[in-house]
């Protein structure tokens, strides 16, 4: 391929929300919402008040949704699905891409109230970080250690999803 067409296959795919995946540094910080690196910034959204929705969007209930920014955020069901609110918009578990080493474990559902919801950001990337340790199972053991997550890229719209033991 030349180099020109390349390029303008790199710049429709970004255009379409097929950009890189979050780097490791984005995905251990979400993880643990904690900075793994000086290049990453990480913000802990604050969950004060949590509201529900009968049919929010898409068919979806908003099962547990907080704003952030004048926006709504949060986790929606519809049946057997379930999805990510961002900026009032449905995000579907099921889409999320999986991201690294993930131990054969596939996006599912989670357990809202026990996550934690947070903005990381690595130069111009910001993403919507949801952590959380499969509903507490493990809480002894080395499992304790292996977290699940989703990052939500705010400008393409990726979703990612990725698991970690985070002790490494």
């Amino acid at each position: 391929m030349k180099k020109s067409n390349f390029a303008a296959v790199l710049v429709i795919a970004s255009n379409l929300g097929w950009a890189a995946p979050p780097s490791e540094n984005v995905v251990k910080s979400c993880l643990q919402l904690v900075s793994a690196s000086p290049a990453v910034e990480v913000k802990t959204l604050d969950v004060g008040e949590v509201f529900q929705e009968d049919d929010y969007a898409d068919g979806f209930d908003a099962k547990y949704a907080f704003k952030y920014g004048g926006a709504d955020v949060g986790y929606a069901e519809r049946k057997a699905e379930q999805a990510l609110i961002y900026s009032g918009k449905i995000y579907p578990l099921a889409k999320a891409m999986p991201t690294g080493d993930n131990r054969g474990i596939k996006p599912s559902a989670f357990n809202p109230t026990l996550a934690q919801w947070g903005i990381v950001r690595e130069g111009r990337e910001k993403y919507l970080c949801v952590s959380f340790n499969f509903d507490g199972l493990g809480r002894s053991g080395s499992y304790q250690n292996v977290h699940g997550g989703y990052l939500l890229n705010s400008k393409t719209k990726g979703l990612y999803f990725v698991v970690r033991d985070v002790r490494q």
